[in-house]
């Protein structure tokens, strides 16, 4: 039994499904740990200022960090579905209205030589060369640096004006 060379539309669409539920799953994992985070953050702030400890606020200024570098791990991970994606559905003649040229668009930065072009235009290498924009002022960044800076700035103020003790 010989294989086709080229595979029919119905298992593209198949291979466009997985893919897109991949990257779901990888998004949904990633709300699991912030959510999972965030609780632990706000356990351990409200420890630390119940008990008068300064050692616990120290580690609760850690978590937002933590976030921000299970965000960049998980992105990594999911992005190179992203690219599939947008790839299958080239191979399905969808150019316009995809759901790959809307997460491209979003959170990825094309690596050609005209930044400018759009996603619908770019060829299938330059597509395989898509990296994620780890862009440190993008406002996830920016929001989770401003927050480990508040709550390092609880933990100075709790050892300095309200004279909490370490541990």
């Amino acid at each position: 039994m010989s294989v086709p060379e080229t595979p029919d539309k119905e298992s593209l669409r198949l291979e466009l499904q997985e893919t897109l539920v991949t990257y779901r799953y990888w998004v949904a994992t990633l709300m699991q740990i912030i959510g999972f985070s965030v609780a632990a953050d706000v356990v351990l702030v409200s420890y630390g200022f119940t008990q008068r400890l300064a050692g616990i606020l120290l580690v609760a200024s850690t978590i937002p960090i933590l976030i921000l570098i299970m965000y960049m791990a998980i992105g990594t991970i999911a992005s190179p579905l992203v690219g599939l994606a947008l790839r299958i559905e080239r191979r399905l003649l969808i150019r316009h209205d995809s759901l790959g040229a809307a997460y491209v668009t979003r959170y990825f930065k094309p690596m050609t030589t005209h930044p400018s072009v759009p996603i619908e235009d770019l060829d299938d290498e330059a597509v395989r060369h898509l990296n994620p924009k780890w862009n440190l002022r993008s406002p996830i960044h920016r929001m989770l640096f401003v927050v480990t800076l508040g709550q390092f700035g609880l933990f100075v103020l709790s050892l300095t004006v309200f004279h909490y003790r370490f541990m």
